[in-house]
């Protein structure tokens, strides 16, 4: 079998011959390469001593295809076509999603359920970015968010996911007998104020995070308040059980994304995803949170 001619011929050379005829010149080809100008000329050189004709003439500075450096010029470019389209397709095969969520939810909601999402789309890399401030989404190049508050953040479209519910919440064993202290979290001591049966003097321990009231109720140290989204597995398994009625706060869970951005198809498919997996933690606590 005979070896193809193009295996005596530099494929580096095939490519800056290319870029010299379509874009007219030395210099343009090394700016669209990122070479110098000696090094296209060096490897004009190299595919000029390949061929058995010459595929380039000079004329003054320039240089000019010949009508087989033409006719070769054309054919690489639509090879070339070719094969960028191939890595390009190879390349989005794989898609990357940065989702941004605070550090909370992403542990004891999203986590816990994320491999349901990538088992099912398993084209998708997910990166999770935490952090306790508002990213901003378009500089820090973040694909969607999930935040918690108002809404109506400027830049952002926002797309409402489940309203935010808090209960107080006491580890199973302990929800019978002794009263258990409350556990406060400090700037945060309103947060019992739907709940007054629970403030009749009894003892209290503060702490300061939202992490050390989930830790200290998990440990059975006390009785807090706090999300039942971000605990509605923990009720579900019946590690801790809600120790009132519930209480909707004036905030709610959204999904983000930049305002004017057209979502890619792996940001639409986490879309619907987030959007069922919340639906169904909400109809969870209404059938079983009163």
């Amino acid at each position: 079998m005979l070896a193809r001619a193009s295996l005596s011929v530099s494929l580096n050379a095939l490519r800056v011959f290319e870029a010299v005829v379509r874009l007219g010149g030395v210099n343009p080809a090394a700016a669209e390469l990122g070479l110098t100008a000696s090094a296209i000329s060096h490897q004009l050189r190299t595919l000029d001593a390949a061929m058995p004709l010459p595929v380039l003439r000079r004329e003054g500075r320039r240089a000019v295809p010949t009508m087989q450096g033409a006719k070769l010029a054309a054919q690489l470019s639509a090879a070339f076509a070719v094969i960028d389209d191939a890595i390009d397709e190879v390349r989005s095969a794989r898609q990357v999603m940065t989702i941004s969520a605070y550090d909370s939810f992403a542990v004891n909601w999203l986590l816990p359920r994320l491999a349901r999402f990538t088992e099912s789309r398993p084209e998708i890399d997910v990166r999770l970015a935490t952090s306790p401030r508002l990213l901003d989404l378009e500089r820090e190049r973040i694909d969607c968010a999930i935040r918690l508050g108002p809404g109506g953040w400027p830049g952002l479209d926002a797309h409402l996911l489940v309203p935010q519910y808090f209960g107080p919440l006491v580890r199973r064993d302990r929800a019978e007998g002794a009263p258990v202290p409350r556990i406060v979290w400090v700037g945060c001591e309103d947060d019992w104020d739907p709940w007054p049966q629970w403030d009749q003097g009894g003892q209290e321990i503060r702490v300061m995070s939202r992490e050390l009231v989930i830790g200290a109720v998990m440990a059975g140290t006390g009785m807090g308040v706090l999300d039942l989204i971000l605990m509605s597995d923990r009720i579900a398994n019946g590690e801790v059980v809600v120790s009132g009625p519930r209480h909707a706060s004036s905030w709610s869970y959204y999904l983000a994304i930049p305002a004017g951005r057209r979502s890619p198809p792996h940001v639409k498919a986490f879309a619907d995803w987030v959007r069922d997996e919340m639906g169904r933690t909400e109809r969870f606590l209404n059938e079983n949170v009163g």
